[in-house]
């Protein structure tokens, strides 16, 4: 399942704040590329998948189901054994095995990524399973923390998704000082990365993701890159760092809600605590008809009285298990996800609810600290804040309003507008 290729694959991160024109260079870079050289464009929705196919005019082709129950992982196979150019999501991609790995080493594609993705996720099992399992050897850990399954007799039942995941490489152990199992967690196979001729990741703030953290665990080396607008179209140039750019036309059109002498009360105030509107935290909110009310009443008294806008110029969020629990009067229609990233079709937006307070999760940033490799968790709130922020019509230079009641994420967009982050 290793790659063969001598040397490391060339990593391009092409990181510039949204609507700078990654996706744009990407497209023209794609359109001018020799026939001969064969691209897989991953992102994460489908309708900028539609968008690519239509706009490079490359004969583009999506993994597709069939009538004779062909998956879409089964047609990326034999699309890559074909030599097509390829266009997908994030989670075909993230679902590749094996076969995959084997054939893109085989041939001679190049790799752009629209957005970083999800290459670390947690296991659903308990601690006490994963003791089990670990005394009675059917799991063993080595000195790099990735687990083997011992017991290959074991054909069917609970442990399945463990012992798959075990058998494919990709399954790492996290222990407590005493070397008592805690969790365990699937990494994207890092190999893929190395099966490319070249790779383009088109993000922001890619040293607050996740993605760079899992770069840094394996050892990948990656070169930062800016894309700029000329009179000839969209070009790469040398990195302008993040803590550089000159925000001062953000900071004249993002209007952040604060008290007035005019309020009779202030709507930031159940946001206080530094850790209010996070996950731990509206899990006890969202118990509490009359908290669930405050919330909902702000939100709305932000977009109907304060901004006195119609339901459709409106965006809010929060995270997907309190949507129903917290939406706002009249926005049903109108909640974007809080990942959200990648896609233009809320760019009509003015007034934006943002209702949660995002962390790296815990066991996942002490995973990488084992191994010591940093995440810097206010980064990555900041960087997921302004992506779902620049899904509004901010990412087309015209004003916005927005209610951050979480007076960490405030300060963190406070912080950014005024260059200080």
């Amino acid at each position: 399942m290793l790659c063969k290729k001598p040397t490391q694959t060339k990593i391009n991160i092409i990181d510039s704040i949204m609507g700078s024109g990654k996706t744009s260079w990407a497209i023209q870079y794609m359109k001018n590329a020799p026939a001969y050289q064969k691209f897989m464009y991953i992102t994460p929705f489908k309708e900028e998948v539609e968008r690519v196919v239509t706009a490079v005019g490359r004969d583009f082709k999506q993994p597709l189901t069939d009538d004779k129950n062909e998956t879409k992982l089964e047609d990326i196979k034999r699309l890559i054994a074909d030599g097509e150019n390829i266009v997908s999501t994030h989670s075909l991609f993230r679902s590749i095995d094996s076969e995959v790995i084997d054939l893109l080493d085989m041939e001679n594609y190049t790799l752009i990524l629209d957005e970083v993705m999800d290459v670390i996720e947690q296991v659903e099992i308990s601690k006490d399973d994963l003791k089990m399992l670990s005394e009675n050897e059917v799991i063993e850990i080595d000195s790099k923390g990735v687990v083997h399954w011992k017991q290959s007799d074991y054909k069917k039942g609970y442990f399945e998704k463990v012992r798959n995941l075990a058998n494919s490489g990709n399954l790492r152990m996290y222990e407590d000082i005493d070397g008592k199992p805690i969790a365990v967690y699937w990494t994207f196979p890092i190999e893929t990365f190395n099966c490319f001729e070249e790779i383009f990741i088109l993000t922001y703030m890619f040293d607050g993701q996740v993605q760079r953290a899992y770069f840094d665990l394996f050892g990948q080396k990656y070169a930062y890159k800016s894309v700029i607008k000329n009179m000839d179209g969209y070009i790469l140039a040398p990195y302008l760092s993040y803590k550089h750019e000159d925000r001062s036309h953000l900071k004249g059109l993002i209007n952040i809600y604060y008290l007035s002498p005019k309020d009779k009360k202030d709507m930031n105030k159940m946001g206080d605590r530094h850790n209010y509107f996070s996950v731990s935290d509206l899990k006890n909110k969202t118990k509490n008809k009359e908290t669930k009310k405050v919330i909902k009443d702000n939100a709305y008294n932000f977009y109907r009285n304060k901004c006195n806008v119609p339901t459709d110029e409106v965006m809010w969020t929060t995270y997907i298990e309190f949507k129903d629990k917290l939406t706002p009067r009249g926005l049903k229609e109108h909640f974007v996800s809080v990942n959200a990233r990648a896609t233009n079709k809320f760019q009509h937006k003015s007034t934006c609810i943002y209702l949660a307070n995002v962390y790296v999760n815990p066991l996942t940033k002490h995973f990488f600290n084992k191994y010591d490799v940093e995440v810097n968790v206010d980064l990555y709130a900041l960087s997921e804040l302004l992506q779902w922020l620049f899904r509004s019509r901010i990412r087309t230079g015209k004003s916005i309003d927005i209610y951050i009641p979480s007076k960490r994420m405030r300060t963190l967009l406070e912080q950014y507008l005024n260059n200080k982050i």
